[in-house]
């Protein structure tokens, strides 16, 4: 038990070092990768895809949602991930995005909340394990399980929470 607080300890004072270092996202998403990379020791050689991959990678009903507000986007491994995507999105545009995906939840298309870690202005497409580069998850649907450090995101009703329990995804 004592090694499980301290790791969670460890990851919420990385996770803050994390969010207050230089802006990955103010680059692309190669310097996302290499962020990535000065954290974990994997990510080496993050490879910048076409809009048509990114389609591909995370299927066409989230296409449609991510699209749009995507400015740029790359793969590269960290384990477990064979093919982590690397998303930075247009500045500006997160409030939009979070709209866009709150009306795709209330109109049926999509259940729940995006199966993205987010960071400022890029997301990872992990769910869970990246909690240690603190990394958020955005809900803009309730939250459910256990919720640490929920803080305001950009739309209304929607929360970013560095580490949960349960996230279904």
């Amino acid at each position: 038990m004592r090694l499980g607080v301290t790791l969670v300890g460890a990851a919420l004072v990385a996770g803050s070092v994390a969010c207050s270092a230089a802006d990955p996202a103010t680059g692309s998403a190669a310097g996302v990768g290499e962020w990535v990379h000065a954290r974990t020791g994997e990510c080496s050689s993050p490879r910048v895809g076409s809009i048509e991959e990114f389609a591909e990678f995370v299927g066409p009903l989230r296409a449609d949602l991510y699209a749009p507000f995507v400015q740029e986007w790359a793969t590269c491994a960290v384990a477990p991930y064979e093919k982590l995507g690397l998303v930075v999105f247009r500045p500006g545009v997160m409030r939009e995005f979070q709209e866009a995906w709150k009306a795709s939840v209330a109109a049926g298309e999509v259940v729940g909340d995006p199966d993205f870690a987010f960071g400022p202005g890029f997301a990872v497409s992990a769910t869970d394990g990246l909690e240690r580069l603190g990394l958020r998850y955005l809900h803009c649907t309730p939250v459910e399980g256990h919720v640490m450090s929920p803080e305001p995101a950009e739309a209304e009703g929607c929360v970013y929470t560095k580490m949960h329990q349960g996230h279904g995804h």
